[in-house]
Order: C-alpha cells, then sequence, then structure tokens
C-alpha cells in the first residue's frame, strides 16, 4: 500500500485545545459567545503551548472566532508557521442572559440547592433552560466542523483551539456519557484532548495538560467554581 493510499484511509488526529486564561476565568465569570480576551497569564500559557507544539509537526491550525481562542491559535501558529483558519462553529455554548455572570450568580438564578446533584462545578445541565443553547444543538455543531477538519487532512495531526465547553462535550459523547453527568476531568486552560474519527464516532486517543508535561505546575481548572473538577 502507498503512502498516500494509506494516509486517506486514516482520519486525522485532532488535538483539541482549550484557550489560554482571561479575566473572566479568574473571576468565574461564565462567558459563552462574550469575546473575552486573554489576560497576561494566558498569553504566557499560549507561548508555552507553542513550544510544546512546536516539537511536533502539524498540518493546520483552527479555532473558534471568539478573540481567546483565536489569539491562542495565533500565538501558536506564528511557533509553527501555520494560518489560523477560524469558524464559528468552534465557539463555547451559547449561554445568554447567564454570561458575565459568576457562578454563584449563577446558581441563584437557577435556584439550584447547595448539595443539589446541579450544584457541582459544572452547573452541569442547561436541559430546557430559555436562550441557552441546548447539548443536542452544541454538539452537532461541534461534530459537523470536526467531521470537516478530518476530511479535509486525512492521516494528518491538526490543532483545535476552542473552549472548555467544546472539549467537556466532545468527550462527553466519545465516552458516551449522558448530557449534565459530573465532570471527574479537569479543564484547565491549555488542556488538551486527541480525538481521531472511526466509522461514524469519535475515539479518543489521550487527554494531555500540557503544563505539567512540559515541566510546569498545572493550571487551575478554571471551568469550575471550585478550581477542581467537579464531583
Amino acid at each position: 500500500m502507498s503512502t498516500t493510499t494509506k494516509s486517506a484511509a486514516v482520519s486525522a488526529r485532532l488535538w483539541l485545545v482549550r484557550h489560554g486564561q482571561t479575566d473572566w476565568n479568574v473571576q468565574h465569570r461564565i462567558q459563552g459567545h462574550t469575546p473575552t480576551t486573554l489576560n497576561e497569564a494566558g498569553i504566557h500559557q499560549a507561548h508555552l503551548l507553542a513550544g510544546f507544539f512546536a516539537r511536533r509537526r502539524f498540518a493546520a491550525i483552527w479555532a473558534s472566532d471568539l478573540p481567546r481562542a483565536a489569539q491562542t491559535a495565533e500565538i501558536i501558529a506564528q511557533k509553527l508557521a501555520l494560518a489560523v483558519h477560524t469558524t464559528a462553529e468552534l465557539r463555547e455554548r451559547e449561554l445568554g442572559e447567564f454570561e458575565g455572570k459568576t457562578w454563584d450568580e449563577i446558581r441563584q438564578m437557577r435556584g439550584i440547592e447547595p448539595g443539589s446533584p446541579l450544584a457541582n462545578g459544572d452547573l452541569s445541565d442547561w436541559t430546557g433552560i430559555p436562550g441557552v443553547e441546548t447539548d443536542t444543538a452544541l454538539w452537532h455543531r461541534i461534530r459537523r466542523v470536526l467531521v470537516k477538519i478530518s476530511a479535509d487532512q486525512p492521516g494528518e495531526d491538526v490543532l483545535v483551539v476552542t473552549h472548555g465547553g467544546v472539549v467537556k462535550h466532545s468527550m462527553w459523547h466519545v465516552l458516551g456519557l449522558p448530557p449534565g453527568a459530573p465532570r471527574r476531568f479537569p479543564l484547565a486552560n491549555g488542556i488538551t484532548v486527541i480525538l481521531q474519527q472511526r466509522g461514524q464516532s469519535f475515539y479518543m486517543l489521550s487527554l494531555l495538560d500540557i503544563a505539567i508535561l512540559d515541566g510546569h505546575a498545572s493550571a487551575l481548572d478554571t471551568a469550575s467554581a471550585s478550581g477542581i473538577p467537579s464531583a
């Protein structure tokens, strides 16, 4: 079998990367589609990611068009000498009136009592809440763009710089977890999951905390109110 034929038979390895830190991450404010930007720590994290990813050959870089993800991707792309392809399909979940609110404010708005199954760090179940993108709609747009990227870059490694909710819901569907299930893995800024399409489904190849692998302290889990994975 020729190299060309072999690579065409294998889907791309998609490295889904959560963007660098923002001020709203630090303040535990939910971001959604709000166009927040990286803070100083987030810029530093993006440069660390660039140094790590420069050790491997990537065929392309895709990113959410929201500034925090696009900025992260541009810093990485400069190191890898690649162009960044942006798309709204890689955006975070749209969260309507909850965007800009803190975790505590959202608990009050939603009437979530302490000790409730919904009181974990992710406020995980958003089913039926007006103005909030549904789990089904979120996964359909994520899957649509991941399938497209896989088809465009067969047999290659591709960076996909996106958001915590995209990383989380991709893993939910890959692992067969019900939407809203408690999260028991970190979502630090820069956390990376590697997926590969196999048939009609995606397979998880690895979950990486780049900061730890590169000899730095792990970043806080800024996707939850407690700074640790939800229990």
